[in-house]
């Protein structure tokens, strides 16, 4: 007993050291040709299956190690990844994110189509968190020198690591709905239909914005006529 508890100490100071020489890569995330910070972008560690998310100013900070996969995405931008090397711990590593706009040709835009096609592209960069199943065993067989019965052990589902992909499996989610609201309720379809602009255009998308769950049961018909009820709700307001 005395034996395999010395193991147990050894493996969690060696789980400790380890933690501690995690080194931190911070910066700032900006929107891309203009100095214009972005907040609540999610930064993840695809490597290590660690995540965060950037602050008021636009600043993040994630462990990491050289040769680690950052993925930095957000909602109306294209995702960007970075391969971490040794020079980016010495200084502040800005991330300049790409806007998504979707240009309004003449001919009618199949804007889900775009959004299953970059639905499609996420899942590709997620795919190895995504796809690995969380320890759902929380007792654990005992040995046959160990007695009978069952013992408990929370390592594993409960552990720092699996609480954090839990959680951003769940902002994934958020961000998938998100991103499908934008594709039936885009700032292209909005503007053509309302020819709101600018501040007015801001508002009207902020104060509007409609459900996943309407979203997803209407068709473009009823997109277009929702649009047409609350510019008239607008204007009189």
């Amino acid at each position: 007993m005395l034996k395999e508890n010395g193991w147990i100490l050894i493996f969690f100071l060696a789980l400790s050291h380890a933690a501690s020489a995690q080194q931190q890569l911070a910066g700032k995330v900006v929107k891309k040709g203009s100095a214009e910070i972005l907040i609540g972008v999610t930064i993840t560690n695809l490597s290590q299956g660690r995540h965060n998310i950037s602050d008021m100013g636009g600043n993040y900070k994630i462990a990491a190690n050289p040769g680690d996969t950052i993925l930095f995405s957000s909602v109306g931008y294209l995702p960007d990844t970075v391969i971490v090397a040794a020079y980016m711990f010495s200084e502040s590593f800005l991330v300049p994110l790409e806007p998504h706009v979707v240009a309004l040709p003449a001919v009618k835009v199949d804007e889900l189509r775009n959004y299953q096609l970059d639905s499609i592209k996420r899942r590709d960069d997620y795919r190895t968190l995504l796809d690995k199943k969380h320890p759902v065993k929380l007792w654990n067989e005992k040995r046959s020198a160990d007695g009978p019965g069952l013992s408990f052990s929370p390592i594993g589902y409960f552990s720092k690591g699996e609480r954090q992909k839990r959680q951003l499996k769940k902002r994934l989610r958020q961000e998938e709905e998100d991103y499908y609201i934008d594709s039936k309720f885009s700032v292209a379809r909005v503007s053509q239909l309302t020819r709101l602009s600018g501040d007015s255009l801001r508002i009207f998308m902020w104060r509007y914005r409609p459900s996943y769950k309407f979203c997803r049961n209407a068709a473009s018909q009823d997109i277009f006529l929702y649009i047409n009820d609350k510019l008239k709700e607008f204007k009189k307001s």
